[in-house]
């Protein structure tokens, strides 16, 4: 299961997709940009409703997670949902009730391949 980010001017293109456990982490930190109001950043974490965000707004997010959060996260660094990294690798355990969010990081490349998106797409609808 996956999140797919459709790129508005393009319907036909695959646009973006990432799994649920990149997603989390990657919304989470747009959140802790503030360059969104937190409603506009919650509704993305819910598919096939209409949410996205435009043009404008994925120009802004893009240029936030350039400049404030890819210099801190290293190659080999996982990002996690809280907002902290750490370079221990994923060894894949899926874990449940308190210790749930330990299922969810990103890493630098899926960051830098979300940044090129949300550059060059014409706003999106998650789906």
């Amino acid at each position: 299961m996956g999140i797919l980010l459709n790129d508005l001017g393009r319907p036909d293109d695959l646009g973006f997709r990432v799994n649920f456990w990149h997603w989390r982490p990657l919304v989470e930190a747009i959140r802790r940009l503030n360059v969104l109001p937190d409603t506009r950043v919650a509704d993305l974490h819910d598919q096939f409703c209409g949410n996205g965000l435009t043009q404008e707004e994925c120009r802004l997010v893009a240029d936030a997670l350039e400049a404030r959060l890819l210099p801190t996260l290293a190659e080999g660094d996982r990002l996690l949902l809280d907002g902290g990294t750490t370079r221990d690798p994923d060894d894949g355990t899926l874990y449940k009730g308190e210790d749930a969010h330990r299922n969810y990081s990103t890493n630098r490349e899926v960051l830098l391949t979300f940044i090129r998106f949300l550059r060059e797409c014409s706003g999106f609808e998650v789906l």
